[in-house]
């Protein structure tokens, strides 16, 4: 069936306007600020967001933290998504709340940390500095945290500064110590 040209332009932007909406997977709330994880199923791709940032052509307009609800803003429409969490039985993900001591005696507060469970979850921190943190539930019903620590040099050189992996039981806090840096964790209450 050959459709004429006008037709397979509507077609082309009605599937356009149906593209899958962003998931809201995540939440970073630091003593510095608050970014969201914002996911595209379509490609995929996550991107931490502050508010009033860009995620393709979205607006993150507003954030409602009893509801775990974000406000998404464009070309005058807006949607309100809710913080993703796949599994009725377990929740799909957990929260942390900590800090992060950097070399030179500055330290951030991690007032919040959604991480995805099975997921590497990555967080922006300063100049470069990025910690993958993948959270997984083992067969003994422990938590296994496999966290890679990540500095971005000169020429956008992407350096592995350390991969270590922590196993405590649910609850549990940790903190581990890479160099210069450190991290101290405990799982907030469900």
């Amino acid at each position: 069936m050959n459709l004429p040209a006008p037709a397979l332009v509507a077609l082309a932007l009605l599937a356009a306007a149906v593209r899958a909406e962003p998931e809201f997977t995540g939440v970073l709330a630091t003593s510095s600020g608050t970014l969201f994880a914002l996911r595209d199923p379509a490609i995929p791709r996550t991107d931490w967001v502050a508010l009033q940032g860009r995620f393709a052509d979205w607006v993150v307009a507003a954030y409602d933290r009893p509801t775990d609800t974000l406000t998404l803003t464009r070309a005058g429409e807006s949607r309100r998504i809710r913080l993703k969490d796949g599994a009725p039985v377990q929740p799909a993900r957990l929260e942390l709340a900590g800090e992060i001591s950097f070399g030179s005696g500055e330290k951030l507060r991690v007032e919040r940390a959604t991480l995805a469970y099975d997921q590497e979850n990555a967080f922006p921190l300063k100049e470069g500095l990025v910690y993958r943190i993948t959270p997984t539930r083992r067969p003994d019903g422990n938590l296994q945290y496999r966290i890679l620590l990540e500095q971005t040099g000169p020429g956008n050189r992407v350096e592995r500064v350390s991969a270590p992996s922590v196993v405590t039981r649910p609850g549990d806090q940790f903190s581990l110590r890479v160099g210069d840096h450190e991290i101290h964790f405990k799982p907030l209450a469900p």
